[in-house]
Parts: C-alpha cells; sequence; structure tokens
C-alpha cells in the first residue's frame, strides 16, 4: 500500500525546506522554484499552499512568535514572585529551544522577519516590555529592568545551538536558565 502525501505532511515538507534555504542562503536569495524542487513538487503545488515567499516566512515564523507571545503573556496573568520567574523564564526557554531551527532565519534577515511580522510587530514589542518589567520584579530600578533584558538574551543563546550540534535539550534548558536566574539576581554595590 502507497503512503499518500497529506497536505499537512506538504506544508511541513515545505518548511522544512524553507528553513534549510532560507538559513543556508538567505530569505532574499532563495526561491519559491528552489524550494519547491526540493520538497518535490512543482512551483505550482507551492504556490496552492503559500501564495508568496512572505506569506511563507511568515507561516514559519508565526508558530514561533505566537508561542513566545503566549509565554510573554503569562505575565499580564501571575503576580510575581521567585516562584512565577522561573516558570515564567523556564517557559520561554522552552519556546526558544523548540524553535530553535528558526533562529538562523531570525537572525540572519531579520528586516525580512521585520516585514512578515507587519501589523504585529507592534503588539510583539509591547507584549515584550510587559514582560521584561514583569521579570525585573516589584517596583524596579533601571539596573533590574536592564538585568530582566539581559536575562531574556541569556535565553535567547539556545538558538546558537542548532538540533545538529547533538547536545540534549535538558542540559541547553538547564544551563541557560540558571544563567538568566543568575543575572537577575546579581546585585553589585554602587561605586561613587
Amino acid at each position: 500500500m502507497q503512503h499518500e502525501t497529506t497536505p499537512r505532511d506538504t506544508k511541513a515538507a515545505i518548511h522544512r525546506a524553507a528553513l534549510e534555504l532560507f538559513s543556508g542562503q538567505g530569505y532574499e536569495k532563495t526561491s519559491l522554484r528552489e524550494i519547491a524542487e526540493q520538497v518535490g513538487i512543482t512551483k505550482a503545488s507551492l504556490y496552492y499552499h503559500y501564495s508568496s515567499k512572505q506569506e511563507l516566512l511568515r507561516a514559519i515564523i508565526g508558530t514561533f512568535i505566537e508561542d513566545v507571545r503566549s509565554v510573554m503573556a503569562g505575565s499580564d496573568e501571575l503576580e510575581w514572585s521567585p516562584e512565577s520567574q522561573r516558570e515564567l523564564l523556564g517557559g520561554y526557554a522552552d519556546v526558544i529551544i523548540k524553535h530553535r531551527t528558526t533562529g538562523p532565519t531570525l537572525t540572519r534577515d531579520i528586516g525580512a522577519v521585520i516585514a512578515a511580522l507587519d501589523e504585529d510587530l507592534g503588539d510583539l514589542i509591547a507584549t515584550s516590555r510587559r514582560f521584561q518589567l514583569w521579570l525585573a520584579g516589584p517596583n524596579p530600578t533601571l539596573a533590574d529592568r536592564l538585568r530582566a533584558a539581559a536575562a531574556i538574551e541569556c535565553l535567547g543563546a539556545a538558538l546558537s545551538i542548532t538540533p545538529d550540534d547533538d547536545v540534549p535539550e535538558s542540559e541547553i534548558r538547564n544551563t541557560l536558565l540558571e544563567a538568566a536566574l543568575a543575572v537577575l539576581a546579581s546585585r553589585t554595590p554602587p561605586t561613587n
């Protein structure tokens, strides 16, 4: 019995091929024809699923952005405590690790990513700012807010560890979460 390919399988194959090509040669240098060829479909078949390269990029990064936004929005519902801070940072780390194959595309072609986000960008920035402010704790100083931003950046380092690096996800998570929490907890006395 021959296995039939479903539209969902084809979309997943398109996403994988696009991510590989976008990461390897860049968004601008990748054509829809190349993506279709790598998947083994015609360009017309690819257009059945996505009307443009930008729509394809938006679909690829859309799940990542929604997952990040969902974790960050959790800060709107939780009262700050060290436990809830750790919980949300852990959730953020999990999202970054889950989507780390998207990382090279996000960082390599930031202009294309920003264009693909379009009207969602303002909301994402506002949600991110609320999340950082919440992470900084009650009545945060400027230093607290900067530490919160740095903690988030620590977790973003997961994007530099690709699945090909063969590092267990639990090790990535634990190491980066520990680093982020250490950044948040660091306090240095003021210098004169």
